[in-house]
């Protein structure tokens, strides 16, 4: 069943603040699509003298948790009193976001001279960058030029062809493994956790909190071919998550190392081995990094913070956004919360018959809609993937959320996901419209 909402759409203005020349150069490279491959990064960092070579790094890879894991690595070194970079994609309302450097995003007119020396060495390259192997060079050269003493850096797609396994990283990780990206990555577990292991680097430590073995001995297989060390999460270390999803305590044992009970901020089940991972990985890093001890590292995890996953950004009615864009991230999602009104919107190459599938039973009103832009799933394609699932449709983000918002309650709050894309306009919008405070990093 569906029933539309009527109304106008939204137009959003550019940033008068920007170089609009060099943005849409940038942007433009999106029409490239996606290539894998090596061969463009290298020769646009070393027009750059290799930055990356410049600072130390950690590399964080797999399907779900890579920014969560990254966001509490730094936070614990910048409670040890270090200056860090950190590099993630997609941003969720503004470019800037994706390239921190002393927890604050780049500024823009930084930005704008990055693109410009990018640019102008590509313009003799055979085939042109795509935006996010341009993306990738900006931040190294960023955060050499801000001479950070650490980066935490996000895979953005696999790991052995992603233009960011250029990096000779103090330690990598790899979260776990589900099917995504298919196309680019393989139909199977396997063949996805061959891809995601392709960070693992030759005597170069590693962590994985991958549980399933069919994916867990790929990664094994291949850090026994490199001689990387690994730390498997669940072997080598355990953790525990008690109480409940908006006020979580969290408790890890390692042989060397153990942490009873603290606060763990990032709201969901899901993020116990996330921060089982990241404390494992400034284990690691404590020899390069001596002031990384046990304060520090529960201060960092008291202190994380990552916009837009289970984020409670109002309270009346509670609404909740969750960057969830794939089946296992709606899995956790539904995992942590009970009844609710959900808006969803995805994007065209996501399994939205399978998200639907996951959120529909706990969603006591479902609303169909599609974020800004041309990646988003058309809301009648979205309606169709719904099937005999009782929804309404809303032409745009902005009015399913004031629909939303009509039917939340204090005991069935707003849930707002489907995409990084949609959870990043939703922010924006609550924002602007109602009152939600900004985002922190």
């Amino acid at each position: 069943m569906s029933v539309p909402v009527p109304g106008t759409v939204d137009h959003v203005s550019p940033d008068p603040g920007v170089n609009a020349a060099l943005r849409e150069y940038l942007y433009g490279l999106t029409l490239h699509g996606v290539k894998l491959g090596l061969h463009n990064i290298t020769r646009l960092l070393a027009a750059a003298q290799d930055p990356q070579l410049r600072f130390r790094s950690v590399h964080v890879g797999g399907t779900n948790g890579k920014g969560s894991v990254v966001a509490m690595v730094d936070a614990m070194l910048c409670a040890a009193g270090y200056r860090t970079g950190r590099f993630t994609s997609p941003h969720l309302i503004d470019l800037e976001e994706r390239f921190l450097a002393g927890g604050m995003p780049i500024p823009g007119d930084a930005l704008d001279a990055h693109i410009a020396f990018f640019r102008d060495a590509a313009a003799g390259m055979p085939y042109p960058p795509t935006f996010f192997e341009l993306c990738t060079a900006i931040a190294f050269r960023h955060f050499a030029q801000a001479r950070v003493e650490a980066a935490l850096v996000e895979v953005g797609m696999g790991g052995r062809l992603d233009s960011t396994n250029v990096l000779l990283p103090l330690a990598t990780a790899i979260t776990n493994i589900d099917l995504e990206h298919t196309q680019y990555l393989g139909h199977t577990l396997a063949e996805i956790a061959f891809e995601k292991a392709g960070i693992l680097k030759p005597g170069v430590p590693a962590v994985v909190g991958e549980p399933r073995a069919e994916a867990r001995d790929v990664i094994l297989a291949r850090a026994t071919e490199v001689a990387a060390p690994v730390i498997v999460v669940g072997r080598d270390l355990h953790y525990a998550v008690t109480g409940g999803p908006w006020e979580q305590r969290f408790t890890y044992r390692s042989p060397s190392l153990q942490i009873e009970a603290v606060p763990l901020p990032l709201a969901g089940r899901h993020q116990g081995s996330n921060a089982a991972i990241a404390v494992a990985l400034a284990e690691l890093l404590r020899p390069r990094f001596p002031r990384l001890d046990k304060p520090a590292i529960v201060a960092g995890l008291a202190a994380a913070r990552w916009p837009c996953r289970l984020e409670r950004v109002l309270e009346s009615p509670p609404v909740l956004i969750d960057a969830a864009h794939n089946v296992a991230g709606a899995r956790h999602l539904v995992a942590s919360l009970g009844p609710c009104v959900t808006v969803l919107a995805v994007a065209s190459d996501k399994d939205a018959a399978g998200m639907i599938e996951v959120l529909a039973p706990q969603s006591r009103a479902f609303i169909l809609t599609a974020f800004t832009g041309k990646r988003s799933l058309p809301v009648a394609a979205l309606s169709a993937a719904a099937g005999a699932y009782a929804h309404h449709q809303a032409p745009t983000l902005a009015q399913a959320l004031a629909l939303g918002l009509s039917l939340a309650t204090q005991d069935c709050p707003l849930l707002i996901t489907g995409s990084i894309y949609t959870a990043g306009e939703a922010r924006r919008l609550l924002s602007e419209r109602y009152g939600a405070p900004p985002l922190r990093f």
